[in-house]
């Protein structure tokens, strides 16, 4: 319709026509349908319009009436949501890289298949996971039939507080394809491009055309616009169908960071490379003998303590040792539970002369010590999953869906990320200048006994004061501002241990026949 030739009078009056059609047709029954006692309505004759109209209304539709008593038409119905067809759309596996910050998490790993499963579903609700977040994005995006079904794989599992800035997964998504005849896929494979189509059990063997990968989906943008800004997808990678994101992985990159606090850092790097080679750690990890683990050696390709600031150019030294930061760099194959925070504290120990290098020695030579001594591991929070190796045959990482023409991804990534630093950062040194303050406070000084002469120094000198004094209290640190103190301190090596790792292990199977036999009895 013109509206625009129309004249305020006429505007007015086509207004409270619709309004009175609006209402007549609330009341007016269902198309199709007749009240007892009354004969259907035969369909108006299409009136004509106030005024004319340059542009022809469709034949389909009765122009709309200025007459009030002329019933209104039926109104089009809204479209009804329905089911998602997977089956229309070809499926490919792909590997995911992804950061995340651990600490609002329960651990990586979901509670369950808390898709499908109501309980699972609540447990999750209380207990929130970082897989849990991200099934729940790719179902939202339409990406997985189901979680058990898409032959998922994670390279590392962390553990509650935990980050990760190089996290790996893998499974078959939805894609852009199409399934294609056979016919039509013997052509492509005669002329040659044979690595266009797959063919797997995911797809029912079905051949399967695959998209260039700027024709893709958006895999990136799609998942980030559905995962909270702490939950990033950086990059993704077709991948073969055998590929696993645990198996296929070659190597594991940990940092931990820590303040220097006092510590002696040099003391601490001569014990880190002690962990360097092939080992067995059975005495720096948490054994679970349900998994009945017998080979506890394991691989560390390199292990160096550096300074923060050389690398992190957003890290800046401050002028005390609290405001000076370190981190343990860490390479291996694998890793047992727990392994890197038990190193740690090993590591924390040494660094404040509790220990001696040696010990790392003497932890790993299991004729020694065949059996874990009793010591509490590295605080989770300053833990970070770095990054996962793979073969490049295996893993190619798209990060823009058209290089050196569109950078969207990494603009959108980078704004996000920086917010995120900006708030962490302001927090961050909101509570250093409170500390400061607290630090800065005018307090009494420890005086002689009997002495009446009370003099005032800042809080910083009397604490400085106290802690030379108290020597019967140990702070042992465990990183992440976490400090454990004792009346005394027993050198690691004479402190009580576990049962060795064979009789634990017998013995939980012991138990478990047991109680299958009693169940198998009722």
């Amino acid at each position: 319709m013109d509206y625009e030739s129309w004249t305020k009078d006429e505007l007015i009056a086509k207004l409270r026509s619709l309004d009175v059609k609006c209402n007549e047709h609330v009341k007016r029954p269902p198309s199709g349908s007749v009240s007892p006692g009354s004969t259907p309505l035969a369909d108006p004759a299409p009136p004509s319009d106030p005024a004319p109209s340059s542009d022809p209304a469709p034949s389909s539709d009765p122009a709309p009436s200025s007459d009030p008593a002329s019933p209104a038409p039926p109104r089009k119905r809204k479209g009804r949501m329905v089911d998602f067809d997977f089956s229309r759309f070809p499926q490919r596996k792909v590997a995911f890289k992804f950061s995340y910050l651990g600490w609002p998490y329960h651990g990586l790993a979901r509670q369950g298949n808390s898709l499908t499963s109501e309980e699972k579903h609540q447990i999750e609700l209380t207990y929130p996971t970082v897989e849990g977040a991200l099934f729940k994005a790719l179902a939202h995006c339409k990406l997985i039939t189901s979680e058990t079904t898409c032959d998922y794989s994670r390279c590392g599992r962390t553990d509650r507080g935990v980050s990760g800035f190089g996290q790996v997964v893998a499974m078959y998504v939805r894609s852009t394809g199409k399934f294609i005849t056979e016919e039509e896929a013997r052509v492509i494979v005669d002329a040659g491009q044979e690595h266009l189509i797959i063919r797997d059990a995911q797809n029912g063997g079905r051949p399967v055309l695959l998209p260039s990968n700027e024709h893709e989906l958006t895999y990136i943008n799609m998942l980030n616009k559905s995962l909270p800004p702490e939950i990033r997808i950086h990059a993704w990678s077709p991948v073969a169908p055998s590929f696993s994101a645990r198996f296929s992985c070659k190597s594991r990159f940990y940092r931990y960071f820590f303040p220097q606090s006092g510590l002696d850092i040099q003391a601490m790097q001569e014990a880190a490379k002690r962990y360097e080679g092939a080992h067995d750690f059975r005495n720096f990890c948490r054994l679970d003998p349900a998994k009945q683990i017998k080979n506890f050696e394991r691989i560390v390709q390199s292990a160096q303590i550096t300074r923060v600031s050389d690398q992190v150019k957003f890290v800046g030294d401050g002028q005390s040792e609290e405001g000076v930061w370190w981190q343990l760099e860490l390479r291996g194959t694998a890793f047992l539970w727990h392994q890197v925070r038990c190193m740690m504290a090993v590591l924390f120990a040494v660094g404040q002369r509790l220990e001696t290098p040696d010990v790392v020695d003497h932890m790993m030579d299991i004729q020694m010590t065949n059996g874990k001594p009793e010591y509490e591991m590295a605080s989770d929070l300053p833990l970070v999953l770095a990054d996962c190796a793979f073969d490049e045959k295996d893993v190619k990482w798209i990060r823009v869906r058209s290089p050196g023409r569109d950078s969207t991804n990494m603009v959108v990534l980078d704004r996000i990320v920086s917010k995120t630093w900006g708030e962490l950062n302001t927090q961050a040194v909101i509570a250093s200048a409170l500390l400061q303050t607290v630090r800065d406070t005018q307090a009494p000084m420890l005086c002689e006994r009997g002495s009446m002469d009370i003099n005032y120094s800042s809080w910083s000198e009397c604490r400085k004061q106290l802690l030379e004094a108290d020597t019967q209290t140990v702070r042992v640190i465990l990183g992440g501002g976490a400090i454990k103190q004792a009346k005394k301190y027993t050198p690691i090596m004479q402190r009580n241990r576990a049962e060795p790792v064979e009789l634990r292990n017998q013995a939980w199977l012991e138990r478990k026949t047991a109680n299958k036999r009693a169940r198998t009895d009722e």
